[in-house]
């Protein structure tokens, strides 16, 4: 059962979907990637199942200007620089233009189906149906796990793909416009607000709602 699939170290982690599984190890741990990779290529062996060692990758996220040394290689196994993960890109350096740049080249590939059944005479209001079905939901997929990392310059490229952004259902991807108070007040965030040393980790779904809730 793939229940039973655990990793080695509590300071690893492993997330399975469906029969897709993805094996996170950070840089100071007990167990090393070799290590756990192992584990479950054993555990496969044992319960009469196989690992796709072709579709297999390994992506090291790191800050460019990083000096830590990299994990080891895995045998076989080819490190790459990005890789989907249900639907989304990510980089080793945790930029999303790759991602962005794939749901726009898919959105663009879709709007010319729109087009064409304008053509063939299909009411604006069905169009608009099929618009947020195939187009609109495309870009919002996924998108408090990956939003709060876009830089303004892919914001824009988002914003560009449709005339006339800020009257339409996109415009929540632009950043809320702020007003500075003249007086502090007190944070309304129930929990502990953690020390942020990097963007990256500020910008992650759950750390920025908190600082969201906080001001």
């Amino acid at each position: 059962m793939e229940g039973d699939l655990r990793v080695l170290s509590r300071f690893n982690i492993i997330f399975k979907y469906a029969d897709d599984t993805n094996l996170l190890v950070p840089e100071h741990t007990d167990i090393d990637l070799a290590t756990e990779f192992q584990n479950i290529l054993n555990w496969t062996k044992n319960n009469r199942m196989m690992v796709n060692i072709s579709k297999t990758k390994k992506l090291v996220f790191h800050r460019l200007s990083a000096k830590a040394p990299l994990p080891c290689p895995l045998t076989d196994i080819e490190q790459v620089v990005t890789a989907k993960l249900l639907g989304v890109t990510f980089s080793q350096s945790l930029s999303f233009e790759s991602h962005v740049s794939n749901i726009l080249t898919i959105c663009s590939q879709r709007m010319y189906l729109l087009k064409c059944l304008k053509s063939q005479g299909l009411p604006a209001k069905q169009l608009h149906i099929i618009f947020c079905a195939i187009i609109v939901s495309r870009i919002l997929y996924a998108l408090p796990a990956w939003g709060g990392y876009l830089p303004a310059s892919l914001v824009s490229r988002i914003n560009a793909f449709l005339p006339g952004a800020s009257n339409h259902c996109l415009h929540q991807l632009l950043p809320p416009i702020k007003s500075i108070p003249t007086q502090l007040r007190d944070s309304q965030c129930l929990y502990e607000l953690p020390v942020c040393h990097y963007n990256l980790y500020k910008c992650s779904f759950v750390l920025r709602n908190l600082f969201l809730s906080a001001y």
